[in-house]
């Protein structure tokens, strides 16, 4: 796959906002169902913080993710646009809520479209956004809970750089690197996650190895065994 640089750099241009926005979308991963693969690191160490993350999307409907660690599945997790639900199968335990609940509890966008709009980096088109020319790209500021900031660059084509998520009192950045020309769409790799609140900074590192698309739908299961404890 062609990398993000190694390509004869086109001449910088200029950009109105709906144009931008196309043009971000248009390198954007356009399937509705979507798989991938991905090894996952946590701050803070354990048994817990590292693992192969699978994961399987259907755009505005469902976010589903399997957690392996040694070889055995250790956590799964359905999102869907009203509900959520993670099972613990290291500790037998899981926890069911509203979407506006894990976003509380997980500190991440409350809506299923913003989640999957950081997975799979993108931009809203009927959002409104403040457009503002920072060389060699654009900076998008979205108003609303949480706001939003968007770096994009503009070399070779328009990708977004990173968002940052701003909640008053809690701020999250997410970084993309590693954009890889997939044919079909652009998609960055590598994610680094950066979540602060006052003193406390917490980081997630996500280094993809493989991003596709499908026209048929993919399986996602998902039952909660009746000897599982509900966390509240």
């Amino acid at each position: 796959a062609r990398k993000l640089g190694t390509a004869a750099l086109p001449a910088i241009r200029s950009y109105s906002l709906p144009v931008l926005i196309k043009d971000v979308n248009s390198n954007s991963i356009q399937s509705k169902w979507i798989q991938a693969k991905a090894q996952v690191s946590l701050d803070g160490g354990g048994f817990f913080s590292s693992g192969t993350m699978n994961l399987r999307s259907f755009k505005d409907s469902l976010l589903w993710i399997s957690i392996t660690k040694l070889g055995m599945e250790i956590g799964r997790g359905l999102i869907r646009s009203d509900s959520a639900f993670i099972t613990n199968d290291w500790e037998k335990t899981y926890w069911r809520g509203s979407l506006q609940e894990i976003g509380i509890k997980y500190n991440v966008p409350a809506g299923l479209t913003d989640i999957q709009s950081l997975v799979f980096p993108s931009l809203q088109p009927t959002h409104e956004y403040l457009l503002e020319k920072k060389d060699p790209g654009y900076t998008l500021t979205e108003q609303g809970f949480p706001s939003k900031k968007y770096s994009i660059t503009t070399i070779p084509s328009p990708l977004i750089q990173s968002i940052v998520l701003s909640t008053g009192d809690a701020d999250l950045k997410v970084n993309y690197e590693d954009y890889q020309d997939q044919k079909d769409f652009w998609f960055p790799f590598t994610h680094n996650h950066q979540f602060k609140k006052g003193l406390v900074l917490h980081e997630t590192k996500i280094k993809f190895n493989q991003v596709q698309s499908s026209d048929a739908a993919l399986n996602t299961p998902f039952n909660i065994p009746t000897d599982y404890t509900l966390i509240k």
